[in-house]
């Protein structure tokens, strides 16, 4: 059985769109395909456990037509249950998740990568707890999690009214540079304390921290150009002490990967780190934005199979 998890609202109504072209098609007819579409934030979540928890091992692969938060909510339904794989036909605004796993074409391609030719990889998330230092809150990851000036620019990109026309206008990219603009503004660089793998640093003059499990974000910036997918550790970028002009120097090279050679850019490979602010700051995790005041990062042990992306098959 396949189940189709959907958000009809992802890209301004793209991914109602994207699932009726997929449901026309004779593919959907043949295969045992049930669909369920989301209604409010944090459904997808919801409907990814309870479906899971009644159908388990029955379940051929979980599709998710939507966006990055969509998927990063079925991941985190998932969670208990890494033995459903997973694929995801992009209809969002920035749809990072497809490009950093290399999965193109138009949904029916897609879709025939997923039940036809059966290509899949394997994909590692990455795991974070917020605000609080127990398992029990432990959350997973797709693409990346960042702190101080990206999540500002994430929080003022959803909650404005361009993003959606823009998005209409297949412009959603650049609804993030309105929203880069607005931001620089107003913003206040940060003092945070980072544990890089045990290596304790005060950082004052902070902009930005993000670690990422792939090289996009922010709807195609190269945040991290060399990132490789793989299991063992991810790029932690920090940028600090910037001159606020140099920002938008930044933010035009991020495009083509320039901007990792600026002096007040640092990168580093880890497997684990820990922020504390001290004021609550605004993270991004996948598109989606909150504050905290501490978080825990660490790479997702436990792999998933990922289905339609144009890679070789792995076994």
């Amino acid at each position: 059985m396949y189940i189709m998890i959907i958000n009809k609202v992802a890209g301004n109504g793209r991914g109602l769109r994207v699932f009726e072209e997929v449901k026309s098609s004779p593919l959907y007819q043949k295969h045992d395909c049930r669909a369920f579409y989301t209604e409010y934030a944090g459904h997808a979540e919801k409907l990814a456990e309870q479906l899971a928890s009644l159908h388990g091992d029955r379940i051929e692969t979980m599709v998710v037509i939507g966006g990055d938060g969509t998927m990063h909510e079925v991941l985190n339904g998932l969670s208990n249950y890494s033995m459903v794989p997973v694929a995801f036909i992009p209809a969002g605004t920035g749809n990072d998740f497809s490009k950093g796993y290399q999965i193109n074409g138009s949904p029916l391609q897609i879709l025939e990568n997923i039940m036809v030719t059966k290509r899949k990889r394997q994909f590692y998330p990455g795991t974070y707890v917020v605000n609080q230092r127990t398992s029990k809150a432990r959350r997973v990851f797709a693409n990346s999690i960042g702190f101080g000036f990206d999540a500002e620019i994430v929080e003022e990109n959803n909650k404005s009214k361009y993003k959606g026309w823009l998005s209409h206008l297949k412009l959603g990219w650049f609804s993030y540079v309105v929203s880069l603009l607005k931001v620089l503004k107003n913003f206040t660089p940060k003092t945070i304390e980072v544990t890089i793998d045990g290596d304790k640093q005060r950082l004052d003059d902070v902009w930005m921290v993000t670690v990422t499990n792939h090289p996009y974000y922010g709807g195609g910036m190269k945040i991290a150009p060399n990132t490789t997918v793989q299991g063992s550790s991810f790029p932690l970028l920090i940028m600090r002490e910037i001159p606020a002009w140099k920002v938008l120097l930044f933010f035009l090279t991020v495009f083509i990967g320039k901007h990792i050679h600026f002096k007040e850019v640092s990168i580093y490979d880890v497997t684990a780190v820990e922020i504390i602010a001290q004021n609550p700051i605004y993270y991004q995790v996948d598109g989606q934005a909150g504050t905290c005041k501490s978080c825990q990062i660490s790479k997702n042990a436990s792999k998933r199979v990922l289905f339609g992306g144009n890679s070789k098959k792995i076994s």
